[in-house]
């Protein structure tokens, strides 16, 4: 039995589903204050919540046995996704549910502003008959540049389309043949793309970078004259700036519907008497429909019970990816990145300080078969694993893929990724960590049947599986060494399952990977190192998950 806590209204269809699953106990504690909500999550496995509960570190330090924080909304700017990432709790949003909404009450509000609808009816109410007062613009021919070409953004881009603007758009994460599909330009600076912008709209999450986006300096690159929406997240403009920016008739107008703080208090600069016939608010009424407020609660709460029960689920916000919906070429290799990570981790004589994946071949090309998620992320799948590989080895099992690119960070470990063409085989993961003394260097493929091998080892060509035990060893090229190696682990009872032998040319060098069925014990390895004369020995392990 997974108990579940609702801390704020939610649509029926969402409690319904809850409540009809036999395995679910779930509690609506509404309106609890900051003390009371503190004390009542630490007994519960799940929380399904808005924007108005604070999931912050304190909270996540008392929720012992949480597992999954559900949004029923997009924004999760409330959730303290770090530590929530740092304890393994999956944060899940639903940002197709209110996709339709949103990007409609963009239009909506575009148009009221550029036709000063709620001014014009203002006046009717007041008894008032001035229509030159409403003097408009319309839309056709006008420039509309759209910051994030996300699902809303898409969204908004074929609305304005079909009213005859000529859109652009500025979003770093997005490809060009997703613009091309939606009959978008992309820019590739923000300052410019503003300057020739007729309108503006918002479309990006609120995070680290884009918080204060357009500031000061952004609204002066604005096009003198032009209009400005955000129907996206407070915070991402410096509101008392923009608001000078309309008195100095640096901008025509602004249409906003979420603010900074909210509710906005009375003395908010947008609410200020001399700007109200340029400005239009609405109260963050963004996703206020019958069916995106339906919606959005079926895909919460599904997405919640899956993840509780272990079962496929999506919209996980501080996954870097779902690996449960790779395709199997692409899971396999996402395997095999982890196993680079690790088997680097097991041969590094000390703490690592920089790791360097290169993805090479048409697999890892931008218009392959990867999914695309609604969260940009900084690393690729097959980097973020490496990545878990490798900490695993000294921070164990319990490294999660969420939480391995921030302990990365908190480590100070530098991350870099690569993409190429790749030569002798069709698909290739090139991985070097570097660690103060030294660095290992790794390439791996996946054969034609699925099957993961290692190719390179430090320059050396060797083929061998990662996986199961291994015992490596790097020896002067000269006979007897391999003999005397059989030997002494014969003598050892270590039984050899498989043997791959490398040669770097010119140097005098080899390099022998063995497959073996049992554990090698500390001082077996040392009297091998001795006695056979080698350079280096390691034993390394795979754990059985790998």
């Amino acid at each position: 039995m997974f108990k579940v806590l609702v801390t704020e209204p939610v649509h029926e269809t969402g409690l319904e589903l809850l409540a009809r699953d036999p395995d679910i106990q779930v509690e609506q504690k509404l309106r609890l204050s900051r003390e009371e909500l503190l004390d009542a999550v630490e007994g519960y496995d799940a929380l399904l919540t808005r924007s108005g509960t604070p999931v912050d570190r304190e909270l996540l330090l008392r929720a012992t046995r949480l597992k999954v924080i559900a949004r029923a909304g997009v924004g999760v700017d409330n959730i303290d996704i770090a530590e929530a990432s740092r304890r393994g709790v999956v944060v899940i949003n639903a940002p197709t549910g209110n996709t339709l909404a949103a990007a409609e009450l963009t239009m909506a509000n575009l148009l009221a502003l550029c036709r000063k609808v709620p001014q014009a009816y203002a006046s009717i109410r007041d008894g008032e008959w001035e229509r030159k007062r409403f003097m408009g613009t319309q839309l056709f021919g006008k420039r509309l540049l759209i910051v994030g070409l996300g699902r809303i953004g898409g969204n908004v881009a074929l609305r304005a389309r079909s009213f005859g603007m000529d859109v652009s758009a500025f979003d770093p994460y997005v490809s060009a043949s997703r613009a091309e599909s939606l009959g978008v330009t992309l820019a590739e600076e923000l300052p410019g793309a503003l300057a020739l912008a007729d309108v503006v709209t918002l479309h990006v999450p609120l995070t680290a970078e884009t918080r204060g986006m357009i500031d000061e300096k952004a609204l002066r690159a604005m096009k003198r004259g032009s209009f400005l929406v955000n129907c996206a997240r407070g915070g991402l403009v410096d509101e008392r700036a923009c608001a000078e920016a309309l008195r100095e008739g640096r901008l025509a107008g602004i249409a906003f519907d979420v603010y900074g703080a909210e509710p906005p208090g009375k003395e908010h600069p947008f609410l200020a008497e001399d700007l109200r016939d340029r400005i239009v608010l609405t109260p963050h009424i963004g996703a206020n429909t019958r069916e995106a407020q339906s919606a959005v609660a079926q895909i919460a709460t599904s997405n919640l019970v899956n993840a509780l029960k272990g079962f496929p689920y999506e919209h996980a916000v501080n996954l870097p990816f779902m690996e449960g919906q790779l395709p199997p070429l692409e899971k396999t290799y996402l395997s095999l990145a982890r196993k680079l990570g690790n088997l680097a981790g097991q041969l590094l004589r000390g703490a690592p300080k920089s790791i360097r994946l290169l993805l090479k071949g048409g697999l890892f090309k931008e218009d392959s078969s990867l999914i695309h998620f609604d969260v940009p992320y900084r690393y690729a799948p097959y980097t973020v694993a490496a990545l878990k590989g490798l900490l695993e080895v000294r921070h164990g099992p319990e490294v999660s893929y969420m939480a391995a690119p921030l302990m990365a960070e908190e480590r100070h470990l530098s991350v870099e990724e690569g993409k190429g063409e790749s030569g002798t085989y069709k698909n290739l993961l090139e991985l070097v960590v570097e660690g103060d003394r030294e660095s290992v260097a790794l390439q791996g493929t996946v054969t034609e049947e699925g099957r993961q091998r290692v190719v390179r080892l430090n320059g050396y060509p060797i083929e061998f599986i990662p996986e199961r035990r291994l015992l490596l060893f790097s020896n002067h090229d000269r006979p007897g060494v391999i003999g005397k190696v059989g030997t002494l682990l014969g003598d050892a009872g270590v039984n050899i399952a498989n043997f791959a032998l490398g040669r770097k040319n010119g140097s005098g060098l080899a390099l022998a990977a063995l497959q073996i069925d049992n554990d090698i014990a500390p001082d077996v390895v040392r009297q091998l190192s001795e006695d056979a004369d080698l350079l280096w020995a390691a034993v390394t392990t795979f754990p059985e998950e790998l």
